[in-house]
């Protein structure tokens, strides 16, 4: 998505669950809005408290695109929560900016679509506990079960549930990049590197792929520096490899994902590889819909050659498959469809079809 151009509780007789101390000040929700295009900005600060939920859920209702960018310690869990769930709800996305966002907050942060982060950010973990009246921290199954639930929701999977617990009550387990692709937590981060860095180290993924001195390691290695810089060559080659298993494990989410990211930069190869991504044995109407309409805009942008070629046979099997209405409604979205940045920098055709 664009993004430059675009979870204590008080030991009383009603037990809050929590992750901090007690927090006595609402955190500060406010939205900045967008300009030229761009989402609007909704901001977090400080701790989670009760009413900050419903604070931000006003924000929210009258909102329709929006990045939600933290920067607290935590505070309250079952406030956090409803946070999370108002931003899958709507679909926004998420940021921590050259902070911290800890304990609940992390929680929160979780649900955004996409997480993003700043190379001097933290997002830190630990187990949800409470506090008895010495201030001793005891671990809660109730609270854990709640979170486990709420990740569950999410559609995160197992290793992430794990991961966000499991870390004591007086540790922080922080986030890194590595640790949420073995988890597989799709996480981009944010870099002030320009566009030329970027296509710089796809030009060098390149040569690791297709080079004289082939190196599947340095290929991967440099679609990652350049797809997390934003480059929509690279997310969509990056997509490839994790959809085909070539030098990183298997994950069609992760694949995706990252050809998700590189349609929404207007790569036309990101195109075919959504349509035909999602029309492989399927016979589910929306999705064979959504297929045709990317397959028709990577006719439509794609230059002549290889690429092109198979868009136009991806185009003509997915036609076959549906009724007329289907595909002048596929057409339509096709024609409606504007990428959130349209890259100047295109793939253009497969190298491995000039060879």
């Amino acid at each position: 998505m664009k993004f430059l151009s675009r979870v204590r509780a008080c030991w009383l007789l009603v037990i809050y669950i929590t992750v901090i101390s007690c927090p006595s000040v609402a955190a500060e929700v406010k939205k900045v809005a967008g300009k030229n295009g761009d989402p609007d900005l909704i901001l977090i600060k400080g701790e989670i408290i009760r009413g900050d939920e419903k604070a931000f859920k006003d924000i929210a209702l009258n909102t329709e695109s929006a990045i939600v960018i933290f920067n607290s310690p935590g505070g309250l869990l079952r406030p956090a929560l409803e946070i999370g769930k108002t931003i899958r709800i709507k679909g926004f996305s998420t940021a921590v900016l050259d902070s911290d966002c800890t304990s609940s907050c992390a929680i929160a942060w979780l649900a955004g679509q996409p997480r993003m982060l700043s190379k001097k950010s933290g997002v830190g973990f630990h187990a949800i506990y409470i506090e008895d009246e010495s201030g001793k921290k005891i671990p809660t199954g109730v609270g854990n079960a709640l979170v486990g639930s709420y990740l569950s929701n999410l559609g995160l999977n197992d290793s992430v549930v794990a991961y966000v617990s499991e870390a004591s009550p007086d540790e922080i387990k922080w986030l890194t990049k590595e640790h949420a692709d073995k988890i597989g937590l799709p996480v981009s981060i944010l870099s002030n590197k320009n566009g030329a860095k970027a296509r710089a180290n796809h030009n060098l993924a390149f040569q690791g792929e297709y080079g004289p001195k082939p190196s599947i390691t340095k290929a991967i290695k440099y679609y990652r520096l350049s797809a997390d810089d934003g480059f929509a060559g690279a997310q969509n080659n990056l997509g490839d490899h994790y959809e085909t298993g070539k030098g990183v494990q298997k994950n069609d989410k992760f694949a995706v994902y990252w050809y998700a990211r590189s349609a929404e930069r207007g790569e036309p190869t990101a195109y075919l590889s959504l349509s035909t991504f999602l029309s492989e044995d399927t016979k589910d109407e929306a999705v064979l819909i959504e297929a045709l309409k990317f397959a028709m805009l990577a006719v439509a942008n794609l230059p002549e050659g290889y690429n092109k070629s198979q868009a136009i046979k991806t185009a003509n099997k997915i036609s076959s498959q549906l009724s007329p209405e289907a595909k002048a409604y596929a057409n339509d979205l096709a024609i409606d469809w504007e990428p959130l940045y349209q890259e100047t920098y295109l793939m253009s055709d497969s190298p491995r079809a000039k060879k």
